[in-house]
C-alpha cells in the first residue's frame, strides 16, 4: 500500500519504506486561526476535529484536535488503537466489559507523553477539558 495523505493540511512525506508525518498538535481549526482552512460548519457542537493524516502498512494516523468541552461519546473501533497526548489533557473512559451497557468504567488522563492502548471492540469515550491534541493510531 502507498502512504498518502489524506487532507491538504498534512505534512506527509511518504518515501518507499517510511513515511514522515507532520502536524500531529494542530489546534482544533475553530481555536486557533492556522495557515490552511478546513471547511466546517459544525463548530458550534461540542465535538473534536478528526483528520486523517496518513496512513501506511497497516497503520492509519489520524489527528484529533478537541476545545475545552468536546467529547467523543461512547464508541468503539474495528481495530486496536493506541492514543498519544500532544497538547493538554484528554480524559479517556474505557468500559471494563464490552458486553456491558451501563457502569463499569475505567478513566485515564492521556497528556504530552503519554498513551493510552485499546483493543478492538472495546467501548471507550473521549472528553476534554480544556483545549487537546492527541494523535490516534489505529492498528490494522
Amino acid at each position: 500500500m502507498t502512504p498518502t495523505p489524506h487532507s491538504p493540511s498534512a505534512n506527509t512525506d511518504a518515501h518507499p519504506g517510511w513515511t514522515f508525518v507532520d502536524g500531529l498538535a494542530d489546534a482544533h481549526p475553530g481555536t486557533v486561526k492556522t495557515d490552511y482552512d478546513i471547511p466546517r460548519t459544525d463548530y458550534t457542537q461540542a465535538k473534536p476535529a478528526v483528520e486523517r493524516l496518513a496512513r501506511a502498512d497497516g497503520t492509519t494516523v489520524v489527528r484529533l484536535a478537541f476545545r475545552a468541552g468536546d467529547v467523543m461519546a461512547d464508541h468503539h473501533a474495528a481495530a486496536p488503537i493506541l492514543i498519544l497526548g500532544q497538547v493538554g489533557t484528554l480524559e479517556v473512559s474505557i468500559r471494563r466489559d464490552p458486553a456491558e451497557t451501563t457502569d463499569g468504567t475505567d478513566a485515564v488522563t492521556v497528556s504530552p507523553g503519554s498513551a493510552v492502548h485499546i483493543d478492538a471492540g472495546r467501548v471507550h469515550s473521549l472528553r476534554a477539558d480544556g483545549p487537546a491534541t492527541v494523535t490516534l493510531l489505529v492498528l490494522a
